[in-house]
């Protein structure tokens, strides 16, 4: 059941590119909240961090994101998944489908 913290995080597919950026800044947004939190954090090597942050300088990106995110108030789950070449992909809280 969502909280009031929570609630207002809708599943829905991403109709543009934009959907898409706008979902990932509003996870970001929520994570620096304290809202949501990664219910996957990745474990990665000191190697692995410096080459992936060198790819994100220099503007590349991944061709597919999936994201777990868990909110902090009530534990609901939240997955964002996406193609970053197309822009498709969904914002979904678990149970719900696109």
């Amino acid at each position: 059941m969502a909280c009031e913290e929570c609630q207002y995080l809708r599943s829905h597919e991403f109709a543009s590119a934009d959907d898409l950026i706008n979902a990932v800044r509003g996870a970001a947004q929520e994570m620096d909240r304290g809202v949501l939190a990664r219910d996957d954090p990745p474990q990665r090597g000191a190697a692995a961090q410096e080459s992936l942050e060198s790819m994100f300088s220099s503007g590349a990106l991944p061709d597919t994101l999936n994201y777990r995110f868990r909110c902090t108030t009530c534990g609901d789950g939240f997955t964002l998944h996406a193609d970053t070449r197309d822009g498709s992909g969904a914002w979904l809280r678990d149970g719900d489908k696109p």
